[in-house]
Order: structure tokens, then sequence, then C-alpha cells
């Protein structure tokens, strides 16, 4: 009756990893507190040192073990992207589809199948059972 049409939608994902999973539990942001979903807060690893950086040198120089935590924050998109964690990408980026960076593969762990060999002529050694008759020679 009437002709709806759908929303446009600027992100195939719509924003989050979940995918059709349902309704997932909020974090806080670590750097303004707002809640977020889980699956739309962006995670960073980063190391932490209780030493000062020129500490620590001196500190390793000398052959003490300074140690280094490491920590995860979760941001949301904004303070991600004040951070410049994020990028802001046009249509076209967003639309192309990104490689992920993934781990060599080591060179040991793919093995060829073993080659055939191929059919054996008799050998200039007899065989042990086979001692008493004439092997043949090349000529």
């Amino acid at each position: 009756m009437y002709g709806f049409r759908n929303m446009p939608k600027k992100r195939k994902n719509r924003g989050r990893h979940k995918g059709d999973k349902g309704k997932e539990p909020m974090v806080y942001c670590d750097n303004c507190g707002k809640l977020v979903p889980r699956s739309k807060a962006v995670r960073v690893t980063v190391p932490y040192s209780p030493v000062p950086a020129d500490l620590a040198r001196e500190l390793e120089k000398q052959g003490a073990i300074v140690p280094r935590y490491y920590v995860t924050k979760t941001y949301c998109i904004n303070c991600a992207i004040y951070l410049g964690i994020l990028k802001v990408r046009s249509e076209d980026e967003r639309k192309r589809k990104m490689a992920m960076a993934k781990a060599p593969i080591r060179k040991e762990t793919v093995t060829a199948p073993p080659a055939t060999k191929p059919a054996q002529t008799q050998s200039s050694t007899p065989p042990a059972s086979q001692g008493s008759q004439e092997t043949p020679t090349k000529s």
C-alpha cells in the first residue's frame, strides 16, 4: 500500500561485531565513562611500566629487570577517533574490504607430499637369499 523503502545503511555490520546474536553486556569507556555495547567498543592493549622510561633504561643497563604490564583499555567510538586510534574513512573506504594482518605461515609446517619413487630395476647387490644367482653387469 505504502511505498516504504529501506533506510540507507551506512555500514553493513551496523558498526558492531556481534552480528545477529541479540543483546550484549555494556562496558564503560575508560576515557569518558560512557556506556557502550561490548561489540561496539574499541579495545586497545598497551604496555605500561610503573618506572619512568629514562630510569628504566638506566636500571636495565645495570642488569635490573623492570616489569612491564599490559593494560587493556576500552574506548567508545568518539574517544577512539579523538585519540587517533580510529580514523574517519570515506564511503568508498568503508565499503572496501580491508586485508587483516595474518601471521606468516612457517615453511616447516607446510610439507609437500613424499615423492613417489620410480619402480626399481634389479639392484647391483643381490639380496641375502639370492646369493648364488649372477647379477647383471653394466657394459
